[in-house]
């Protein structure tokens, strides 16, 4: 390889420093690879302690070359960003001179430096230029600088011909906190899943009120991949999304009611407290909203007006009376425990119910608080023995024993069961208290379960061993119950694997979309044993 003399190189840098000849020395810049290390950096060193718009375009030059120095490129291109800094004027001199090149890299390093008084220059490029990468670069930059006036123009670029540009244009006005980006950004939804995601993750990112507005909107999207990563943005931004997501507790749409007071559990502030006992105390008729306004309560701290809770006992349906048990459980109070007492005091097929709700719900700590009532014990002996899964069977047997209550362990203490085989399920379902009830509904119909919380999970269980049937929620996160479907469906039909997506969402083009990858019957909570039983008789 030719050797390049670094003296030689030197005298003839400051020469073309001295008289300001940016051709000659781009010209001299095509050598910078053959010199030793030690010499390159002397190079940059003149450069450094240059202060014209040469030196500022020779250090672009170097950055944007198609080879490797002995110096590292982000040692070059942070000297560049500090004659950028030290003379920024130089930058827009360059990029205003049609003859320059390498225009690219200082429009980047504007951004870097958020240099507002770039912007007409900006938009001129934006108004003149067709080379794609430096419009990216000059979006990109405008959306580093932030400045308002420059909203309109970005957004024009939503619906670029170019994806690489629209998606320029969202992360661009994602960095913009403005009503009007978060406009256009919100009116780009709808055609496209991975730009709709990407824009939920920019008013992520914003997390200004207008952008955690349209979130809060999001959770009531038709279509799943928009709600799950809703769902997943509000609770990461947490307590600041509070205002908006009660808010959205005094609308009337049951689906948009569930999400959202499954975000408001998972955030876990006891601001939403307040509002989410008023939603209980208005009676709402679905089922499902009650269940998920007691499994949010259940996530909360009550520091008052736990006595709420105690309603949800005496609620018609099943899953409901599990979600206010573990609420009660997080919240217990002497109150409370008196109150429960008496239910199960009362008799009947209410306090039948009562025992069944705390024991499916596991709730160990209020349970050790009535263990010595005659008629709890009578009652939980019944339900554990003849309707319990041998697992919460034997997690009580072992709860008993260990604290000394020896004759009703042995009451519960299962005898040898009868063998055969039974079907094999799969239940997939992000809140762990839907796959307790599906483990015992399940147990009661006769038929094997396997639960799984990610949805990951259970494709790969499926690889391995494939099930008789299989039981998905639809909205979930990371991986939605559709998306679910669609891995399944590249490995068995539906013949040979029969999936049934049971959800709290009502009709919607989700359900269409359900059936189109594969589903073969959809299923509503909250479901009996005699549902479950019957939508499996009918897909087997």
């Amino acid at each position: 390889m030719a050797s390049v003399d670094p003296n030689d190189f030197l005298v003839e840098l400051n020469h073309v420093l001295n008289i300001d000849d940016m051709i000659k020395g781009q010209l001299l810049m095509e050598s910078f690879g053959l010199l030793d290390a030690k010499a390159q950096n002397k190079v940059l060193g003149e450069l450094a302690r240059s202060n014209t718009g040469t030196a500022i375009s020779l250090l672009a030059h170097l950055v944007v070359a198609p080879q490797t120095f002995a110096v590292p490129d982000l040692v070059i291109r942070s000297m560049l960003l500090k004659l950028g800094l030290e003379n920024p004027g130089h930058l827009l001199t360059l990029l205003d001179n049609p003859a320059y090149k390498d225009k690219e890299i200082l429009v980047e390093i504007i951004g870097e430096m958020e240099y507002g008084e770039a912007v007409p220059t900006l938009l001129n490029i934006l108004d003149t230029a067709q080379d794609k990468k430096l419009l990216k670069a000059v979006i990109g930059a405008l959306g580093a600088i932030g400045s308002h006036e420059t909203i309109t123009t970005i957004s024009e670029y939503l619906y670029s011909g170019s994806r690489e540009l629209v998606v320029a244009a969202i992360m661009a006005l994602a960095n913009i906190a403005a009503e009007s980006s978060v406009r256009f950004l919100a009116d780009r939804m709808g055609t496209d899943s991975d730009l709709d995601l990407m824009i939920l993750d920019g008013f992520a990112k914003l997390q200004d009120q207008h952008a955690i507005e349209e979130l809060g909107k999001a959770l009531n999207s038709p279509h799943a991949h928009i709600r799950s990563r809703a769902r997943s943005n509000l609770i990461k931004i947490g307590a600041k999304a509070i205002p908006t997501l009660t808010a959205n507790l005094s609308q009337s749409d049951p689906d948009l009611l569930i999400l959202t007071l499954n975000v408001l559990g998972f955030i876990g502030d006891d601001s939403a407290v307040r509002t989410i006992r008023q939603l209980l105390h208005d009676e709402p008729e679905d089922a499902n909203v009650r269940f998920a306004a007691y499994e949010a309560l259940g996530m909360l701290p009550l520091k008052t007006g736990s006595y709420v809770l105690a309603d949800g006992l005496t609620d018609k349906e099943d899953h409901v009376q599990i979600a206010t048990a573990r609420a009660i459980e997080r919240n217990c109070t002497d109150i409370l425990i008196a109150g429960v007492q008496n239910m199960i005091q009362q008799g009947g097929r209410e306090a039948e119910r009562v025992v069944a709700a705390f024991l499916n719900a596991e709730a160990y700590k209020v349970l050790m608080r009535i263990v010595d009532l005659e008629q709890f014990q009578d009652l939980a002996v019944d339900f554990l023995t003849t309707k319990a899964h041998p697992d919460l069977r034997n997690q009580f047997v072992k709860l008993f024993r260990d604290n000394g209550y020896n004759e009703l362990a042995r009451r519960i203490t299962p005898e040898e069961e009868a063998g055969g085989e039974k079907l094999l399920v799969y239940a997939v379902d992000d809140s762990r208290m839907i796959l307790s009830i599906y483990k015992n509904v399940l147990f009661q119909i006769g038929v094997d379960s396997r639960l799984f919380e990610f949805p990951a999970s259970a494709i790969e269980q499926v690889k391995k061993k494939k099930p008789d049937l299989l039981f998905t929620d639809l909205n979930m996160p990371d991986i939605t119950g559709i998306e679910l479907t669609e891995n399944i469906r590249a490995l068995y039909s539906k013949e040979e694997l029969p999936i049934v997506m049971v959800t709290t969402q009502s009709e919607n083009p989700d359900h269409d979309e359900a059936i189109r990858v594969g589903v073969n019957q959809i299923l509503h909570k909250p479901f009996t044993a005699e549902e479950l039983q019957a939508a499996i008789s009918e897909v087997r």
